[in-house]
């Protein structure tokens, strides 16, 4: 037991495979990576390299693959490797092992969200009954009751959520009783469904950290969806930090933030919540999650403040007092419109020379792999298609659907935009019928 070696513990682990900062604020600490993920065919091709010295993996010490609603197999993988290392913190990297990790950490002792934090971030209706002061109007509504919950409700448009899917699957808007009739088909006769009075105004993001109940970050983000062209809200876009937020509204949405934080017991870690501002000024809370946040959001906030705020992930986790940078530029990630069909091309024109990535889950690569000087002109970081060619490829209505995104970072919101106009020119996907 004295020579145990020290370790960080990552539940959904396998993001760094992609995301090789999450090794690096490992490496600078000298600690191993143990690393919990689930079954997938990916998998075990992921972590094959890892015993091969100079490998991007090599700080992966060790690895399980067990499902993240099997708590009693995660508290029991985590249990061994502490009698073989020294776990000094623990990090969730991903939305369905929150839980789990919260469980783990109560185990061994080490520092979390917490677990009300956990159990209800996990849960749509919970976070609606413990946070009823920030959110809309709700109403849970089994699949028993679904014909008398249509009869019952009598505020519109309102917006459609099935509790158990994660990120944007299934959330829809619907204008009209007859509306909510016709879309209730579309959802499996046994899932239960949340209602909820559409919260108007544009929808931004605040990632937070914590030490012990004190918050030590805040940062935000914009966003674009698609409900401005149809009934659905798939993220689009994400800028960060967001330019068009005055300091008295920015203060507002933290106050509201912290609230919503100690409303949780929310003790150590990331949070990512997504809120919408009325015209009114009332500032509604849409969702909150106990992780960092997805898509290449941890990306865009090492490109606005150029360090990585992967490193105060894992500060935290290991006790230490985080010192987050604060932004200097503005990063934005934006997810391409295309075509129903055939994915057949991701085409770049000569000009950005910059060469598409085509993503393989397989594969260990860092999608964003380098970060500017304050001062540096405006820069195209990368552009992947998130699909093989040949995908059929849907109308996007959920997260999943979409094809293929780039990443760019300014000095200013206007140089932004401008980097943005010359890449869309210049970026297409292909489709045939």
């Amino acid at each position: 037991m004295e020579n145990r070696r020290p370790a960080l513990l990552l539940l959904g682990g396998l993001t760094v495979a992609w995301n090789q900062r999450w090794l690096d604020a490992a490496r600078a600490r000298g600690l191993d990576l143990l690393v919990l993920d689930a079954p997938t065919p990916h998998a075990d091709t992921l972590l094959a390299g890892r015993d091969t010295p100079g490998h991007p993996l090599d700080r992966v010490a060790d690895a399980d693959l067990i499902e993240p609603d099997d708590h009693a197999a995660l508290a029991d993988r985590a249990a061994a490797w502490a009698q073989a290392y020294d776990i000094r913190g623990l990090c969730c990297l991903r939305e369905e092992y929150v839980e789990g990790a919260a469980v783990v950490a109560d185990l061994l002792g080490v520092r979390s969200p917490g677990l009300r934090a956990a159990r209800v971030c996990r849960n749509k209706h919970l976070q609606r009954r413990y946070l009823a002061d920030w959110s809309p109007d709700s109403a849970l509504v089994p699949a028993a009751g679904r014909a008398e919950a249509v009869a019952a409700w009598d505020g519109f448009p309102l917006v459609v959520k099935p509790v158990g899917r994660l990120a944007s699957s299934g959330v829809r808007l619907v204008a009209d009783r007859r509306a909510l009739l016709d879309s209730l088909t579309a959802y499996g006769p046994e899932e239960t469904l949340l209602f909820e009075r559409r919260a108007e105004g544009p929808e931004y993001s605040v990632e937070s950290l914590s030490l012990h109940g004190e918050v030590h970050y805040l940062g935000t983000t914009g966003k674009r969806t698609t409900e401005v062209t149809s009934d659905y809200f798939v993220e689009m876009g994400h800028t960060t930090p967001a330019p068009d937020l005055d300091e008295p509204t920015l203060e507002r949405l933290y106050a509201v933030h912290r609230a919503v934080l100690d409303r949780l017991a929310f003790d150590t870690g990331m949070a990512h919540a997504e809120y919408r501002i009325g015209s009114d000024g009332r500032i509604a809370l849409i969702e909150i999650a106990a992780r960092p946040p997805g898509d290449s959001i941890m990306a865009l906030h090492w490109l606005a403040t150029l360090a990585p705020l992967e490193d105060a992930v894992v500060a935290v986790a290991l006790g230490e007092r985080p010192h987050p940078a604060r932004p200097q530029r503005y990063a934005r990630q934006v997810y391409l419109p295309h075509e129903p069909g055939v994915l057949t091309d991701l085409v770049v024109r000569p000009a950005l020379a910059t060469e598409p990535q085509w993503f393989d889950p397989a594969e260990v690569r860092a999608q964003v792999a380098d970060c500017a000087a304050p001062g540096d002109p405006s820069a195209l970081r990368c552009v992947v298609a998130l699909k093989p060619a040949g995908t059929h490829l849907a109308p996007v209505r959920q997260s999943g659907d979409r094809a293929a995104m780039f990443v760019v970072d300014a000095a200013t919101p206007g140089a932004l935009d401008e980097i943005e106009r010359r890449c869309l020119a210049a970026i297409a996907l292909r489709t045939r019928d």
